[in-house]
């Protein structure tokens, strides 16, 4: 009796001590689960904010206008953060080598962090990430023949005034002050009525030959640009209503305007304008202009950069002379406004080998 007493005394404890043994390994085997899925949670959020990171990067490398970064070149220091799926990247770009207007490139160094929002553990601080790289800003280009290039011939109405090919802003050689086709008696060349011959340059006058070949030496995809989408305007007009501030010293916006246009205002970029524009007053605009008809300069007016006028010929058209009226005007070569007006269309280029991973934020 007392050997079974003594039995049954000693079954309780061993029974107590498996189920906590029992309980001991599901509550390790518990643990270690959990363990493991933060791992991997986490795994997978590093994994997300290097992705977000590398797409940072690339947003803002292929598509600064789209983050509202509209500085060409970009400034000395830019920042902006970019919201995706998943999470953010925060993308800093730090200006190392100035561009000098046209010949030498910018050069940046890019930091992109990527921060995971979604997938970490609770209570774990989000997955970082940063990637860097190193690019260089590379304008759009453009063939430069003259101030003013007209693929139809150019009249001048008296000697007031100055169309020059030296460059203005001292960087590039001289270009012709006017290039136009041979003259034929009907269309072509360049007439001076009344007072001294204006243009100035190397040479002052340039023959583009025949008028029937002409518009072939000049190298502008007018066809492209008009009816292709060889460009993407940032303004469109009409309407008028659409035309741009310029407020932004730093902006120099391509203005495609479909049809005829008298200038409203004075402004800076690249001005596209399919049909005949009309400068009037004491307006005056720094860049480039590209007219498919003709350009009548009533006033004082100033262009700074380079001019061709007559494209709609490359498209078959037939487009009368440009007219350059009475006043005092200046047509200036300046490679530096047509670079900056270039710039609008040009992109950061990453320089191969400088990629770098996870890199110190």
């Amino acid at each position: 009796m007392s050997m079974h007493a003594r039995r049954e005394g000693f079954a309780l404890p061993l029974a107590l001590f498996v189920i906590a043994f029992v309980t001991v390994g599901v509550a390790a085997s518990f643990s270690r689960v959990e363990t493991e899925t933060r791992i991997n949670r986490d795994r997978e959020a590093a994994v997300d904010a290097f992705g977000l990171a590398e797409s940072g990067l690339q947003q803002f490398m292929q598509n600064r206008k789209g983050l509202n970064l509209l500085a060409a070149p970009p400034l000395a220091s830019e920042s902006v953060r970019v919201n995706l799926p998943g999470g953010r990247a925060d993308v800093i770009a730090t200006r190392i080598r100035a561009q000098v207007l046209p010949t030498t490139e910018a050069m940046y160094h890019i930091r992109s962090r990527g921060t995971a929002t979604r997938g970490a553990a609770t209570a774990t601080p989000p997955a970082q990430h940063t990637v860097t790289q190193y690019a260089l800003f590379r304008p759009a280009s453009m063939q430069v023949r003259a101030a003013w290039t007209s693929l139809t011939g150019l009249t001048k109405n008296g000697g007031s005034g100055t169309i020059d090919g030296a460059d203005d802003c001292g960087v590039m050689p001289s270009v012709a002050g006017v290039s136009v086709p041979t003259d034929n008696g009907t269309t072509g060349g360049y007439i001076q009525s009344g007072g001294a011959p204006v243009p100035d340059g190397s040479p002052p006058i340039e023959d583009l030959g025949p008028p029937a070949t002409a518009p072939d030496s000049v190298k502008v995809d007018w066809d492209g640009i008009v009816n292709n989408g060889a460009i993407t305007p940032d303004y469109i007009v009409p309407p008028l209503s659409n035309w741009p501030a310029f407020t932004d010293p730093n902006y120099w916006p391509v203005v495609m305007v479909i049809g005829n246009l008298s200038l409203p205002t004075d402004g800076q970029g690249t001005l596209i304008v399919t049909g005949d524009l009309t400068i009037p007053g004491f307006l005056s605009w720094s860049g480039v202009i590209l007219v498919g008809g003709t350009l009548t300069s009533d006033g004082n007016n100033v262009v700074r950069g380079a001019v061709i006028t007559g494209l709609n010929t490359k498209l078959g058209m037939a487009v009368a002379r440009s007219d350059v009226g009475n006043g005092t005007k200046t047509y200036q070569y300046n490679s530096c406004n047509i670079a900056a007006a270039m710039g609008n269309m040009g992109s950061l280029r990453a320089i191969p080998g400088t990629w770098s991973d996870n890199w110190p934020w």
